[in-house]
C-alpha cells in the first residue's frame, strides 16, 4: 500500500510540473515580442508553419465576409504587405479596422510557383476545356428572331472572357520577369492564417 502511495504521490507531482511547465510556456508566448511583417517575410524558411505573433497596421478589409485582410509595418515605413486569412474558428475582420495595428497569432504558409507551374497555368488559358460555345440548333428556321436566344449575351461575355485571358497572359509574362530575376528559382505566395487577433496597446 505504501508503494501505490508512493507512486500516486509521485504521479501527482509530475502532473503539477508538467502543468506549471505549460503554463510557463503559454506566457513565454503571450509575453513574447511580436514580429513586423518585414522580419516576418525576411525569415520565410525559419518561420513557415510555425505559431508565431505578428504585429502590422491594417490597410485592407475583405468588406463581403471578412475573412481576410492586409497589414503592413505598423509603423508604415515598410509597404510589404503580409495576407491575413481567417482560421477555423478566429474572430473574422471588420472595415473599421483599417488604419488600427493588429497583433495576429497564427501560422505563415508559403506557396511556391515555379516555371513549369506558369507553363501549365498558360496552357490551360490558351487551351481552355470548356469553351462555352453556343448551340444555335434549338429548333428555330433561320430567319426566327429568338428573344431568348443569349447569342447577344455570349458575344458580350466573349469578349469579356478575351480581355480576362489577356489579362491574365500579362500577369504571368510579369511572373516570368520576376522569376528570372529571383535567386531562390521560384516565386513565393505568403498568407498568414489567423488563430487569433486583437488590437495592439
Amino acid at each position: 500500500m505504501n508503494n501505490t502511495l508512493t507512486r500516486l504521490t509521485s504521479l501527482t507531482a509530475a502532473l503539477a510540473l508538467a502543468l506549471l511547465a505549460g503554463s510557463a510556456t503559454l506566457n513565454a508566448q503571450a509575453d513574447a515580442k511580436p514580429l513586423s511583417v518585414t522580419d516576418l517575410v525576411a525569415a520565410i524558411d525559419a518561420n513557415v508553419g510555425k505559431q508565431i505573433v505578428v504585429e502590422g497596421m491594417a490597410t485592407w478589409v475583405c468588406p463581403h465576409m471578412g475573412c481576410k485582410a492586409q497589414i503592413i509595418n505598423a509603423d508604415g515605413e515598410s509597404k510589404t504587405a503580409l495576407l491575413l486569412t481567417q482560421g477555423k474558428g478566429a474572430p473574422k475582420f471588420s472595415p473599421e479596422l483599417r488604419g488600427d495595428t493588429l497583433r495576429v497569432t497564427g501560422i505563415l504558409h508559403e506557396t511556391r510557383v515555379t516555371a513549369a507551374d506558369l507553363d501549365e497555368q498558360e496552357a490551360a488559358i490558351k487551351n481552355p476545356k470548356n469553351t462555352g460555345a453556343h448551340d444555335h440548333d434549338h429548333g428555330h428556321g433561320k430567319d426566327d428572331d429568338c428573344e431568348s436566344c443569349p447569342t447577344k449575351k455570349q458575344e458580350v461575355s466573349a469578349e469579356q472572357l478575351a480581355k480576362t485571358k489577356q489579362a491574365q497572359l500579362a500577369r504571368i509574362a510579369k511572373h516570368r520577369e520576376l522569376l528570372a530575376k529571383s535567386k531562390k528559382g521560384y516565386l513565393s505566395s505568403l498568407s498568414f492564417e489567423s488563430l487569433s487577433w486583437q488590437k495592439a496597446d
